[in-house]
């Protein structure tokens, strides 16, 4: 019975010994070997709609340039008056679209595309794609307001040709807008400076549904 005893005690022993070791170790990896979660900041770079055309779901920002609000303001009177002026509606909002995309020092990160809402639907994911590939691909992040990089912006902008055409869309040929433009950035970073836009009727509204870099 001793020697059952003192085998019994020492199986104890050793158990409770286990379980103390691994609770430390435990308590060890949880305090100081185990990796901390890297602390994300919080996002304080958001925009708000400071302005809206009703029906056509475009949009001006707080963060907008004054080019871009001087010029959505023409847009709004002309859309909101009891005659809308079509030719001037495309060039207005093909020079809204080349702001919005290539004045990038406004966006939150490189998935923070500008244009987008003049895109037409069925373009949409494709450009989107294209663009996240090419001129948005080193645009760092600034949900944070801490991004400490050079990213271009639109000073001035103009038409430099526009006219009537046809657009061919699967089998039908739609009545089209083509219009070219030209830019100067703040400062220039190398990115595009003229490209060739055609807009096309989606519902009530011109929307765009080819974009390409002119040399």
């Amino acid at each position: 019975m001793t020697k059952m005893k003192k085998k019994y005690k020492i199986t104890l022993i050793i158990l409770a010994t286990f379980i103390v070791v691994s609770i430390l170790g435990l308590i060890l990896f949880q305090f100081v070997l185990k990796p901390k979660k890297e602390e994300k900041p919080p996002i304080t770079n958001t925009a708000t709609i400071t302005n809206k055309i009703e029906g056509y779901d475009y949009t001006l920002d707080d963060r907008d340039t004054q080019i871009f609000a001087n010029l959505f303001q023409e847009l709004k009177q002309n859309l909101e008056s009891s005659e809308i002026q079509e030719e001037e509606y495309a060039k207005t909002l093909a020079k809204l679209f080349i702001i919005d995309l290539f004045t990038i020092d406004n966006k939150t990160s490189k998935y923070d595309i500008g244009g987008l809402e003049y895109i037409h639907s069925d373009a949409k994911e494709s450009f989107r794609s294209k663009i996240l590939d090419t001129i948005y691909k080193t645009v760092e992040d600034n949900s944070d307001k801490g991004r400490n990089q050079e990213l271009p912006i639109v000073k001035t902008i103009e038409v430099i040709k526009f006219e009537k055409t046809t657009y061919k869309k699967e089998n039908t040929k739609e009545d089209a807008y083509e219009v070219e433009l030209s830019w100067i950035y703040e400062k220039d970073l190398g990115y595009d400076h003229k490209a060739k836009v055609i807009m096309i009727k989606e519902a009530d509204k011109l929307s765009i549904i080819s974009y390409s870099k002119l040399p």
